[in-house]
């Protein structure tokens, strides 16, 4: 039998259609009837792929439901042991639509089956290479196309399944399952697969169970503590935003917030001049330097790179703050946050008093109300500054993390990085602020256009716990937004997203909306079962009644280059590749013939 005459094979012919809907069919099985030890000859059971045969078309199916007619039931019971009577009757559901001679694959039904149409068992291999064709159709490249392998459509033998990464992270990608559904193992296969083929990701690990377990990957850790082999990182306080330390230290609103507000700007403003910016000349006392704003008077710089006001010239100040507007105005923390308490202090002073011409000259003495209300805030920036729950973006332990992935992005040699958050406290918000920002510092990284040449995959696990959420109080909330934003603008640049999570319903169902293709895991709660419905409308009712029985490392692949929702085995990770997903190991600590007990008196 050829190639193409094995699309249909007759000898693998399950019944006839009897009934026909817009979407699906119904067909007799006589060969479905597990009675009189046929049970491993049958022929139609339920997840079975069909072809129904349609003169020079055949339309690719699947069988949902297979059942005895009312009539037959009542005589079921009294043929087990002799020759079948009933004949069951099954519904398939349309998916795509295959031509016979071209053997290519069209999403809809494009050609409507009749009743007395045959059904067929789709054989493996004919279905798997219509597929393959289908989305290798309008890849080109010299050598042949890249191809991530994915594993066996379920249920059929020689049904291998791989993806273009074009098809595949093209329109980003989504991996959802409830614990033990096979999430992360699918994470680190398309991981592995992304290296093997010469590309390049990075992998946000909150958990520290892909540690080592991604082939020749750089590891990065924010902590001392992880495995050997992975070396430091911290994040540079100058690449947070402004809106970032706000939501880490919560001003008050009457007070606090706009001499923060003003201790920042002092700050920036104190940087551009001692960096010689607008071209002020100034005088050198004692290690301060007073800066000649052009006449209007006098900016003083301590030391240590502060700016005081008492007594100094108001007009000065304003004057150099509009001349220098660009520098003072930027988003980041790019000033010395050692001192930003200090600088605070400086704020703190009285209206002052007016010149002769009508214009505020001085800045007045020390306001002891301002210092009080702003003694609670400078206790939490001290505080901050020497927590160790912060000291991956307050201390400079470790390399760089944003001269890391600069240096990754342009450097062929290197094809993957995994960064761990394991160690990275819940406290003060610091995982949930410290991946957001590094989100953020990515997507500006694409919007500078660093990626068209250098297509980059960031895959986020766990990301319930990083998108749709805001941290902060009222005043002063960063919303969590940044790998959102990749999904909705970060194609066009060259950087895509994969986003695990086995909570699918925490996730923003505008973000959902951005992933093309989905692998779903099983899902046993409802809520995550319907938010997936909402965001692919392929996946309708009849394809989504098998996801909560779906087995470990099975998924359905749904996807806008897929000629249908799709079941398949995903292929397991190779050893030493698989993360360390398992859950507490009760017959490895429990039940020690030498327990020891602790008393008072031990």
């Amino acid at each position: 039998m050829n190639e193409l005459a094995s699309l249909i094979d007759p000898s693998k012919r399950i019944g006839t259609i009897t009934r026909v809907t817009a979407s699906t069919v119904e067909l007799t099985l006589p060969n479905a009837l597990a009675a009189l030890g046929r049970r491993g000859l049958s022929k139609g059971a339920v997840g079975e792929f069909v072809f129904v045969d349609c003169d020079r078309a055949a339309i690719l199916g699947r069988l949902t439901e297979v059942g005895i007619p009312d009539r037959q039931r009542n005589i079921l019971e009294h043929q087990i042991e002799t020759e079948p009577m009933v004949e069951p009757q099954g519904r398939v559901q349309l998916l795509a639509t295959v031509d016979k001679i071209t053997r290519k694959v069209a999403r809809g039904i494009n050609t409507q089956p009749r009743v007395g149409d045959a059904a067929y068992l789709a054989a493996g291999s004919a279905l798997s290479k219509s597929i393959q064709d289908a989305l290798e159709g309008d890849i080109e490249r010299e050598g042949g196309s890249l191809l991530i392998e994915l594993g066996q459509l379920s249920g059929l033998a020689d049904a291998a399944l791989s993806i273009p990464p074009e098809k595949l992270f093209g329109r980003h990608c989504g991996v959802f399952g409830a614990t033990g559904g096979g999430k992360s193992w699918t994470v680190s296969h398309l991981v592995n697969e992304i290296v093997r083929i010469g590309g390049k990701c990075i992998l946000f690990d909150p958990t520290g169970e892909f540690s080592g377990k991604v082939a020749g990957a750089q590891q990065l850790a924010f902590n001392v503590s992880d495995a050997v082999g992975t070396n430091q990182v911290h994040f540079p306080h100058k690449n947070l935003s402004e809106i970032d330390l706000y939501s880490l230290l919560t001003p008050s609103p009457q007070v606090q917030g706009p001499t923060l507000r003003s201790a920042i700007k002092s700050l920036r403003l104190a940087k551009a001049l001692l960096a010689g910016r607008g071209g002020y000349r100034y005088e050198e006392d004692s290690g301060r330097k007073k800066f000649d704003i052009g006449g209007k008077g006098f900016v003083e710089v301590l030391e240590n790179g502060a700016i005081r006001k008492a007594g100094n010239s108001r007009h000065a100040f304003s004057v150099a703050q509009i001349s220098l507007a660009d520098e003072i105005n930027s988003e980041l923390c790019d000033f010395d946050l050692g001192i930003l308490a200090e600088q605070v202090r400086y704020e703190c002073v009285r209206q002052g008093s007016n010149s002769d011409h009508g214009v505020l000259g001085s800045f007045g003495a020390p306001d002891d109300f301002a210092l009080g209300a702003c003694n609670h805030l400078n206790v939490r920036i001290e505080t901050y500054l020497s927590a160790p729950e912060l000291a991956c973006m307050f201390k400079s332990d470790g390399q760089d993390i944003a001269s890391v992935i600069e240096k990754f992005i342009f450097d062929d040699t290197q094809r993957a990085l995994v960064i761990s958050f394991r160690d990275v406290s819940f406290k003060y918000h610091a995982r949930e602020l410290l991946l957001n920002t590094l989100g953020r510092y990515l997507l500006e990284s694409a919007r500078s256009s660093k990626f068209v040449a250098n297509p980059l995959v960031c895959v986020l696990d766990e990301a319930h716990q990083f998108i749709g959420r805001s941290i902060g109080d009222e005043q002063n909330s960063v919303t969590l937004d940044a790998f959102g934003l990749i999904a909705k603008e970060g194609r066009k640049y060259g950087l895509t997203t994969v986003i695990a999570t086995q909570r699918p319903r925490d996730v923003p169902e505008d973000v959902l909306s951005q992933l093309g293709t989905l692998f779903v895991h099983r899902l046993t709660n409802d809520r995550d079962r319907e938010t997936i419905e909402r965001a692919c409308g392929d996946l309708d009712r009849s394809a989504a009644a098998f996801i909560p029985s779906l087995s470990q490392g099975e998924a359905i692949i749904v996807g806008p280059d897929l000629p249908a929702p799709l079941p398949i085995m995903m292929t397991k990770p190779e050893k030493g590749q698989q993360p360390e997903s398992h859950g507490p190991r009760y017959q490895h600590f429990w039940g020690k013939s030498e327990t020891v007990l602790l008393t008072d008196d031990s």
